[in-house]
């Protein structure tokens, strides 16, 4: 089965819609350092739902020559004017981003990129959506997860684990052991490495939850070759999977950050 996230993403939106309604002014504040055009089509998806939503934008974009001071100061403003604030990630790798991420307040960190967020993680909380939509309980079961980035790997693997699935995290680092792949219950890939996972990897029984996105010949990809799509069964594709709920993830995390949603 090939899960369909744009379905659900609508399904999500129709209360989340009215709950937003009640919170006049609702506002998310996009902090951006030298976007790329992905980082940017990423951005325009957020303002399509927020318009869809009845939720405002407020963008902060600054250039690649912005100091980590610089962009802390911004940063600081940029709070003060909104409910929740995404820092749009990845950040120029003279930027010290843990430092910017150190100075979201927790009840603004609706990305959740700190451990003191009191929000699930719009990618974690993704996944839980089609868990949920697609009866499948995670406990017991054997997962792998390619990527520990704070957006994916961390946040998704610790959601795994307090399903009570057995996890293992590969990385570049390590590597990708093939024997513990074929064996694995659950795959979840956030490399952002068009075609790295291959059907020859991938038992018929997979769930393969493709997080990854990258940009090949002009068209959004996933890490997952499409010849995995008829062989697992159930999948999530690129674009159109993952994707649409993590947005909807996000603006339910903006919508708890509100003082109307008490």
């Amino acid at each position: 089965m090939i899960i369909d996230g744009k379905a659900l993403a609508r399904d999500s939106s129709i209360a989340l819609k009215a709950n937003i309604k009640k919170c006049s002014g609702l506002t998310l504040g996009i902090f951006m350092i030298a976007p790329t055009e992905e980082t940017k089509s990423f951005v325009r998806i957020k303002k399509r739902k927020a318009d869809e939503l009845g939720a405002s934008i407020v963008e902060e974009e600054l250039s690649f020559e912005t100091s980590t001071e610089e962009a802390a100061n911004s940063l600081r403003e940029l709070i003060k004017k909104v409910d929740g604030v995404v820092i749009q990630q990845p950040l120029p790798e003279h930027i010290d981003t843990e430092a910017l991420n150190a100075l979201l307040p927790k009840e603004k960190d609706v990305d959740a990129l700190t451990k003191e967020s009191p929000y699930m993680s719009p990618v974690a909380g993704a996944v839980a959506e089609i868990f949920s939509a697609y009866n499948v309980n995670p406990k017991g079961m054997k997962a792998v997860v390619i990527g520990s980035g704070a957006l994916v790997g961390r946040p998704v693997a610790k959601f795994l684990e307090e399903q009570g699935a057995q996890v293992i995290v590969m990385t570049k680092e390590t590597g990708i052991d093939l024997e513990v792949m074929k064996k694995a219950d659950i795959v979840v890939s956030g490399a952002g490495k068009p075609g790295l996972i291959t059907k020859n990897m991938l038992q018929q029984s997979a769930i393969v939850i493709d997080a990854g996105t990258s940009e090949s010949n002009g068209a959004m990809v996933g890490d997952v070759d499409p010849e995995c799509y008829e062989h697992v069964y159930l999948i999530s594709p690129v674009p159109g999977g993952v994707g649409p709920l993590t947005v909807v993830s996000l603006f339910k995390n903006l919508y708890k950050s509100a003082s109307c949603s008490s």
